[in-house]
């Protein structure tokens, strides 16, 4: 099954003819509501970006500069909620100011749909554009999806930063900047250390990110939170309640404060519903249901299954009443934030194994290129590169120097376009990502693609 990019809200990735050498099929963003998506296609690129109104108000010249770089444009598609159009008539208006209009349509999707995938591949039966399918809320299926290896840290971040810091962008008139783009076509961009941290440089910000414990529970914490959105409202258009921002921001905001750690959340966010004032059992089987919660979460360790059975056993075997609706009502919600935190916990030992595997083909390709077996090199070190492109950035020290590899393998055999594709990928890393910068391998990259290049012009010139 081809791989398929996951771009989260306030990032955009592009694909080139090439990605799809890497098996990976197409991109793919969901989760939005006020928020926009741009769909940009070309023959030869294709780019999806997930527009919120940070992005628009603080890095449309990203932006910009990302459209204008695709030649030959086909169409740009923006998809909005149905009715959800103030940001989208800011974006509009936007693209409008240096795209013709005869390029941009609007296309509208219903509350029950909120996954957009684009690929080079076009389909007529899509309702949305031949390009574009969209997939119904909860339901990734028939995708395999693979994520920027720092996703939940910088989404965290850029999630939190809607709300903690904006009074200091407004007095400072700056905002810090960051990768629009996560991934380029080739690989995974790499985010600066600002963009895996909340910036509390300002008084301002530490004094917001100071008001909020890491021991308080997700209810209190949602509380902060929404006090500080609702100091906002006379300087951002909220488009949500202050009260359902905080919520929305208090997930991050706790994950960030405790390092994600999915277990501990869990139990002490269970522990504080079931033994809330405002929870109080009403029946023989309510106060049985709060003691066995306790005891769970007493001895500790990860409850989430025997909570997931308790629960079912109460729901099925107890009557009605208020604190049955309220606990199970949270427990679920806690139950779905556990899920999602251990989602990235499983990606991070996924990439683990993936990079080991990597790492045992590229010492495969090394022996093989040294018995002179220079096309079944190439094939081993084009595997090894896909899987770290899957689990790793640009920076990675070992990326520049596999496709070093690779590009003087298909040099032996004279395959010189292949070579100076992954040659020239290896220069960009080594001149730009990868440190210390490597001087001297970058000169001997440079040597060998002037090598390479200069055959090609040679076959073009006398073929």
């Amino acid at each position: 099954m081809t791989k398929t990019i996951y771009v989260p809200q306030g990032y955009c990735a592009r694909m080139i003819s090439a990605t799809k050498s890497y098996g990976i099929g197409g991109l793919y963003t969901d989760s939005f509501s006020t928020c926009n998506i741009l769909a940009c296609i070309s023959e030869d690129k294709i780019i999806l970006a997930h527009v919120d109104y940070p992005t628009l108000m603080f890095w449309n010249n990203n932006l910009k500069e990302e459209i204008k770089s695709i030649k030959n444009l086909e169409k740009i598609v923006i998809i909005s909620r149905e009715h959800e159009n103030t940001l989208k008539n800011e974006l509009v208006k936007f693209i409008c100011s240096f795209v013709s209009k005869q390029k941009v349509i609007g296309k509208e999707i219903d509350i029950n749909h909120d996954g957009i995938y684009i690929s080079f591949n076009k389909e007529s039966s899509n309702d949305i554009h031949p390009n574009i399918k969209i997939y119904p809320i909860g339901n990734r299926e028939g995708l395999e999806l693979i994520h920027h290896p720092d996703e939940q840290k910088f989404l965290s971040v850029q999630k939190i930063q809607q709300i903690i810091g904006v009074n200091a962008k407004f007095i400072t008139k700056q905002a810090k900047n960051k990768n629009f783009y996560i991934f380029d076509g080739r690989a995974w961009e790499p985010m600066d250390e600002a963009e895996l941290e909340v910036d509390v440089s300002h008084p301002l910000t530490k004094e917001e990110m100071n008001s909020i414990s890491k021991e308080e529970p997700y209810i209190v914490i949602a509380g902060r939170a929404a006090g500080i959105v609702e100091h906002l409202k006379n300087r951002i258009p909220y488009t949500t309640s202050s009260q359902e921002l905080g919520i929305q921001v208090a997930f991050y905001l706790e994950g960030y404060l405790n390092n994600y750690d999915y277990v501990l959340l869990f139990n002490r966010n269970l522990k504080d519903t079931i033994n809330s004032s405002h929870n109080c059992p009403r029946s023989k089987e309510d106060k049985i249901f709060k003691d066995n919660i306790n005891q769970a979460v007493n001895q500790g360790g990860d409850t989430f299954n025997e909570v997931q059975s308790l629960c079912k056993l109460y729901e099925d075997n107890s009557p009605d009443t208020d604190f049955k609706k309220n606990v199970m009502e949270e427990i679920t919600t806690f139950s779905r934030h556990y899920q999602e935190r251990k989602y990235y916990d499983c990606l991070k030992q996924e990439y683990k194994e993936i990079e080991k595997q990597a790492l045992l083909l590229s010492k495969n390709s090394s022996i093989l290129y040294k018995q002179g077996n220079f096309a079944e090199a190439a094939q081993t070190l084009v595997k090894s590169i896909t899987l770290y492109t899957y689990c790793s950035s640009k920076d990675h020290p070992s990326l520049a120097t596999l496709y070093f590899n690779c590009g003087k393998a298909y040099q032996q055999q004279g395959q010189y376009e292949p070579a100076a594709f992954f040659l020239e990928t290896s220069l960009i890393l080594r001149q730009q990502f990868t440190k210390p910068r490597p001087y001297a391998e970058i000169e001997t990259t440079k040597k060998a693609l002037k090598e390479c290049q200069a055959q090609i012009s040679n076959t073009r010139h006398f073929g």
